[in-house]
């Protein structure tokens, strides 16, 4: 899908469930350990800031956020009737027309 596209899908479902970078670097925080540190979440906050601005910042991580949001019950009462689109790969599909379907799949996303 690309990372500006993610990126973009964060910032927008961020707004629709009324939550600040702070707050959801909480969320996460808690998703991804069990203890609680508010200068280790404060710290998160800052790099999920840069993440959501940077070109170079991994889809896998994006991934992890959108997922994450995606478990919310407030997500989930949105009722945005949208599916995680996730890739797999199958072996009747050439590496030609994968790279063409990855192609058509970018520009239909802008």
């Amino acid at each position: 899908m690309g990372t500006a596209v993610k990126q973009k899908q964060i910032k927008e479902l961020l707004r629709k469930l009324n939550l600040s970078i702070n707050k959801f670097a909480e969320l996460v925080y808690e998703a991804l350990y069990d203890d609680f540190d508010e200068e280790a979440e404060q710290k998160l906050a800052e790099n999920i800031k840069k993440q959501l601005q940077r070109k170079t910042t991994k889809e896998e991580v994006l991934d992890s956020y959108l997922d994450i949001l995606a478990d919310l019950p407030s997500y989930q009462s949105l009722n945005l009737d949208k599916v995680r689109s996730q890739y797999v790969s199958h072996r009747c599909l050439n590496d030609d027309i994968t790279m063409s379907l990855t192609e058509l799949s970018s520009e239909l996303d802008n």
